[in-house]
Order: C-alpha cells, then structure tokens, then sequence
C-alpha cells in the first residue's frame, strides 16, 4: 500500500521512521540497504512517500510497516522545496535515454581468475570477448566474439580454465589484446558508440587493461551504459540482478543456461535491451 507523511523522528539501530500522517502517526520500518540508502536524507524531516506492506509487525517497541521501496522524498517548508528522489523523474529520464540512443555497442567480456592457490596481488586481464553492434533502428550491422590470449601467461591457470571450459590449447588462436582493443577503439570513433553491458565489472577491467597493455585509455566511461543499473533504477529495486534470470522474467521465456560465453551473453544483452525497451516505451 502506498503511505506518505513527514518524517518527525528517527531511530537509527532499528531502522525506523516515525512519520506525522494524515490524522494519524504512522511508523516505518525498513532494510539495511534502504536505510543506508534513504536514511540520509531523514535528517531535514521531509516529506516521503512510500509503498509499504498491508500487516503491521513488531520491531522493538514498535508497530511497524515494513518499506518496500521509496515512490518521492521532498522536503518542503516556507524556505524553500527540494526533491531528493522521485521515481517518476527517474523513469522519464531512463525513457528519453532509451528514445534517444542511436548505435549501440553490446559488450561481454570474460576474464581470468586468481588461482586456487594465490599468493599474489591479482589483476583480471580480459580473457574472452562478445561484441554485438546494432544501429539506431536496432539492424544487427556485426556480432563477433573470440578469445583473447592475456599478457600474463599465468592468467590462464586451471581456474580460469575450467571456469570458460577451455583448455590451453584452445588459445592458440586467440586474438591478441592489441586486436580486441583496435576493434573497439574502431566501433567508438567510427560508430559513435553507447556499450551497454551488464555490470559495472566490465568497465572496470577494459580500464585497467589499458594500463596493463601500455596502451592509450578509450573513451569508455562516458559512452558505457550498466542495464543491470538502469532496470533496477527503472524498477525501484535494489537487488542485484542476474542475466538470465531476468531475461527470463521479462520474455517469459525458458533459457538454458549455457557455459561462460562472452558472445552468448552479449546476444542475451541485446534481447533484455530490446523487451525493456519496448516495455517503457509502451507505458505512460
């Protein structure tokens, strides 16, 4: 059920808010995360707006309702009105983002592991690739993927071995770094790229690659789209979602899933992509 009202007190070690309502003093309780997350914005007494469960239990010395996730935080008084969060304002903009994204580089990569036993610092060097580009009416225009052979021969130890279900002689044609890193710097200066990818590790490691090849860094960050992120943000969640199962829940569709492919999992990227799309933009 959806609840609103001023915050008029905060209890930090349970994790609840008390909240002036309409003609009656309403109490909340939430998670760790939601807390850590929201909890902030308490402290100037504010006006928040929640969906919340039906059933009041027992927290402590209080009766609570449990919050489900936040719908708007204001705080308005005779100074002044600022939002802090409002989920309405999230989706319109995750609508214009999708209208507006023209070609599309979808990006998977796979990358080594520390071994079983590790004694050292470890660096994930990228190991395999997938690259799926589409243009701004969503024509597939290329698809690859490949290994890729990693500077470090001791990345390819028996644990990232057995993770990809390789085996070392299967890197004998693998392409080089210099080769993936070409293909992508083409696609960004050429096709003026978004990558969308799912995750932030991704990111994370091409740019740390860039380092540990001794090579000039791409313009990655500010093209790089996380659609875990934005499905998330788009749906008020606050959990970590998986590729396949969430492929699943919004096709309705079965899915095997296979072993650690770079390219299966940028194709299934691409198809999460394209139903979320066409969900938004079928709502109001």
């Amino acid at each position: 059920m959806n609840l609103y009202g001023k915050v008029i007190d905060t209890f930090p070690k349970q994790r609840i808010v008390k909240l002036e309502g309409v003609k009656r003093i309403l109490y909340l309780y939430m998670s760790r995360k939601l807390f850590r997350d929201f909890g902030p914005y308490f402290v100037n007494k504010p006006y928040i707006f929640v969906t919340a469960s039906g059933d009041k239990k027992k927290y402590g010395n209080f009766y609570c309702q449990e919050v489900l996730h936040f719908n708007k935080i204001v705080l308005s008084d005779h100074r002044e009105k600022k939002v802090y969060y409002n989920i309405d304002t999230i989706k319109k903009s995750i609508k214009s983002l999708l209208s507006k994204m023209k070609s599309k580089l979808f990006l998977d990569l796979e990358f080594s592991l520390p071994p079983y036993f590790n004694t050292m610092a470890h660096v994930p060097e990228i190991v395999q690739y997938g690259m799926v580009l589409e243009d701004e009416n969503g024509n597939l225009l290329f698809e690859d993927g490949s290994l890729v052979m990693p500077k470090k021969k001791y990345s390819l130890n028996p644990r990232t071995l057995k993770f990809l279900s390789k085996k070392r002689e299967d890197f004998q044609h693998a392409c080089s770094y210099e080769d993936f890193y070409r293909l992508l710097k083409r696609f960004i200066e050429e096709e003026d790229v978004k990558i969308i990818a799912w995750g932030r590790n991704d990111i994370l490691t091409i740019e740390q690659s860039f380092e540990l090849n001794g090579l000039k860094p791409l313009d990655i960050r500010s093209r790089y789209i996380n659609l875990m992120q934005v499905i998330k943000n788009y749906y008020n969640s606050k959990t970590d979602l998986g590729l396949f199962s969430t492929y699943q829940e919004l096709s309705g569709t079965e899915y095997e899933v296979q072993r650690h492919d770079a390219l299966e999992d940028a194709l299934i990227t691409r198809e999460i992509f394209r139903i979320f799309k066409a969900l938004v933009l079928k709502e109001n």
